[in-house]
């Protein structure tokens, strides 16, 4: 009678009695639905780490340096006024273009992280119009009528003949009354797209010099020398 008594009091301190079966049955499950839900939770977040962690390189924006220099010994008779630089169709926006002579000659691609730092009319007509102004002019020849010139850039390209060596050819057209010349060069350009903007800027000073000497020894009113 005395033990019946004292095991319904400590039942009835102790609550009721799980046995240990009835416990692994409800326990068990718990840490594997754990571990399933954060499977879930790093399956989900695994995409957004991959993102911040390959998160693309900033777009390089290059031009084509420092001022060009006047070549000694090359005089113009006369001054010449670069109205207009315009481009076609191939040459228009900030990308930089090149073909892969060597695995893909009929593709032109562009680079994916660098651009031309603005319309590439506006970097080849700022230079052109910086070279000018430096021209050395033949004595006597600050008075006389400027020639007027439109430029026109028809095409603009890095061609690789393998993945490390290329070379950029510029094409540019000059006109001036009823005159019209075309001009063109190519220069060693190395394997990326700053090579090709050094090259760019060489091929350009050049063709430049030639394309003021040829317009000033034009007749300024009719446009024939």
């Amino acid at each position: 009678m005395a033990e019946s008594r004292l095991a319904s009091m400590l039942h009835s301190v102790s609550g009721p009695q799980t046995t240990r079966s009835e416990a692994d049955a409800h326990f068990a499950g718990l840490p594997r639905r754990r571990v399933i839900l954060g499977g879930l939770v790093l399956g989900a977040a695994a995409p957004l780490l991959a993102a911040c962690g390959s998160r693309p390189a900033p777009v390089r924006q290059l031009d084509l340096g420092p001022a060009p220099v006047w070549p000694a010994g090359t005089i113009l008779p006369r001054r010449v006024d670069i109205q207009a630089v315009s481009t076609s169709e191939l040459a228009r926006g900030t990308a930089i273009a090149y073909r892969m002579d060597d695995t893909d000659p009929f593709t032109r691609r562009s680079y994916r992280d660098s651009r031309w730092a603005a319309p590439l009319s506006t970097l080849l007509g700022d230079r052109l119009k910086q070279l000018n102004a430096r021209a050395v002019l033949a004595t006597g020849a600050e008075p006389l009528p400027a020639v007027a010139i439109l430029v026109e850039v028809e095409d603009c390209l890095q061609r690789f003949s393998s993945p490390t060596q290329s070379e950029v050819t510029l094409r540019v057209g000059a006109s001036t009354g009823r005159q019209r010349r075309l001009f063109e060069a190519s220069a060693p350009a190395g394997g990326d797209a700053e090579g090709g903007a050094r090259a760019m800027a060489q091929v350009l000073d050049r063709l430049g010099v030639e394309m003021l000497a040829w317009a000033a020894s034009l007749s300024p009113s009719t446009g024939k020398a």
